[in-house]
């Protein structure tokens, strides 16, 4: 018997989003900015994590309360917002590669809701996607919340039993996979270090090399 395809959500920034270089380039700005030194790109992968203010305090970015934090993170999108992106370049052959092969797919990402779904539409990938679900802030928090009721809503109206992968970039895929109770695996283009993701799950070089491993996953 045919084993049935799996759903696929995917994360956006760093994962689908070639974003890493612009994400660096707003980080320095902000350090110079406050009098510190810029950081590389082999730190930045080596030590970027989700939530992201316990990384910020450790690059200098720092904030002592809540309408402080809220500042820096807009003027975190403001900078950001002026840096080149392009999607991965391999992003749209993996999404064709997943919707030739029976899949459907959504988005789950961090990024408030009404950028993600400007940025996908940018992107001119919106067709790809069943759901697109974001966050209600800027302050680059966990995802978990969000990702848990888009798969109640997606558990509402697929069979029973259907297969769910998470293809991101960071272990902040991983931790709300494993709470989620679905599979994951991590692509190493984007945020985190190859070493860092492989410690924790199955991790393809490329999109491409996660999207075949996402869909060798089974129940």
């Amino acid at each position: 018997m045919q084993r049935p395809k799996p759903y696929i959500l995917w994360d956006w920034n760093g994962t689908l989003l070639d974003d890493t270089e612009a994400a660096l380039a707003t980080l320095n700005e902000m350090i110079v900015e406050r009098g510190g030194q810029p950081i590389g790109m082999e730190f930045y992968r080596d030590h970027f994590a989700f939530p992201v203010r316990p990384f910020y305090d450790k690059i200098g970015i720092v904030a002592h309360d809540e309408e402080e934090w809220n500042g820096i993170a807009r003027e975190y999108h403001e900078v950001y917002g002026r840096q080149p992106k392009r999607l991965n370049p391999l992003a749209v052959t993996a999404l064709e590669m997943a919707k030739e092969a029976g899949c459907r797919q959504s988005i789950v990402s961090a990024l408030r809701q009404d950028l993600l779904e400007a940025d996908i539409a940018r992107n001119g990938v919106t067709e790809f996607f069943e759901r697109i679900c974001g966050s209600d802030n800027l302050d680059g928090a966990s995802k978990l919340n969000r990702a848990r009721v888009l798969l109640r809503t997606l558990n509402d109206t697929m069979p029973s039993g259907t297969h769910f992968v998470l293809i991101g970039d960071a272990l902040h895929d991983k931790e709300v996979a494993d709470a989620l109770g679905i599979d994951c695996i991590l692509c190493a283009q984007g945020s985190h270090a190859a070493w860092r993701l492989s410690a924790v799950a199955p991790t393809g070089d490329t999109l491409v090399d996660a999207l075949e491993l996402a869909l060798a996953t089974q129940n």
